[in-house]
């Protein structure tokens, strides 16, 4: 089988368990009177442990979003009593941020617990077959490096949990590996994430204005001048051509792109050359079926 298939697999059948549990967050986060995201990132604060939790890390994870829009989604949960002050941009989880961690899981696993997209034996072989992926994706060697799928494991709720649980955890893992190999494979060319995101953006759409660029990325919190700054910085590299009034990607920006996506692939996939191509198919078939009943 091709191993291209598995990665669009995973993403599919977890984006689509999220679509279900996903109104148990905001239903919590309307309860607690704070947003979205900061519930999901509430979600991921105690991963971080022993270090606090900070725009700056939190750019590791997701590089995309400016920091000073981290920085804002962090002060306002100290204000709501989830987070303390340890630091300048650097905070601690509070016995209430705990508390509400623990209802939001307990609520978000009882509705998981609910689902059942296969048949009981399907469901235990797809958790099994899951697992021995992640595993493998775990032991990879850097790069691309596991910091991602590493991070999202310690949100594991352990093997005590619903089936189902287990199964996003999995789907989780895996989708976070492949954050490892998109990293390591453009982070030696030493841009910004916001610029590397312009350039994939225009490596799609290839040309648009600031203006434009800014607003389809309205979402990661960036300033049209911190756009403009971005783009500066990848005309310098020669990856970007300013023309009448347009930025155009050029033929060096296109070839950086598409070999990092290359490399993305081959990143994500190594882990997987160990195991039985058969084995594989039938674990995509398996996801595949699993997100079929999801819909159903």
């Amino acid at each position: 089988m091709d191993l291209k298939e598995l990665y669009p697999a995973f993403r599919a059948a977890s984006d689509a368990m999220a679509s279900i549990y996903d109104p148990v967050f905001l239903e919590c986060a309307e309860k607690y009177n704070i947003t979205r995201q900061q519930i999901f990132i509430l979600t991921a604060v105690p991963t971080f442990e022993p270090k606090p939790v900070s725009p700056a890390i939190l750019n590791i994870r997701v590089p995309y979003n400016s920091p000073t829009c981290y920085r804002t989604i962090l002060e306002g949960m100290s204000s709501a009593g989830l987070l303390k002050p340890v630091a300048t941009d650097q905070f601690r989880i509070t016995e209430q941020g705990l508390d509400v961690l623990k209802q939001t899981l307990s609520k978000v696993y009882t509705a998981m617990a609910g689902l059942q997209s296969l048949p009981v034996t399907k469901t235990m072989d797809l958790a099994s077959r899951l697992k021995d992926l992640a595993d493998a994706c775990m032991a990879a060697p850097d790069p691309p490096g596991i910091w991602c799928i590493q991070h999202v494991r310690r949100m594991d709720p352990g093997p005590g949990n619903p089936m189902m649980v287990r199964i996003d955890q999995f789907l989780s893992e895996l989708t976070a590996f492949r954050d490892d190999a998109h990293l390591a494979s453009w982070v030696h060319y030493g841009c910004s994430g916001h610029a590397w995101e312009i350039l994939t953006l225009l490596w799609v759409e290839l040309e648009g204005t600031i203006e434009s660029l800014n607003r389809a990325l309205k979402r990661r919190g960036f300033t049209i001048e911190e756009t403009a700054s971005a783009v500066d910085e990848l005309i310098n590299k020669g990856w970007l051509r300013r023309i009448d009034g347009q930025v155009r990607i050029s033929t060096a920006g296109a070839e950086a792109r598409e070999t990092a996506e290359m490399l993305t692939e081959r990143f994500y996939k190594e882990p997987f050359t160990g195991f039985a191509g058969l084995e594989l198919a039938r674990t995509l078939d398996l996801v595949k079926e699993h997100r079929r009943g999801l819909r159903a």
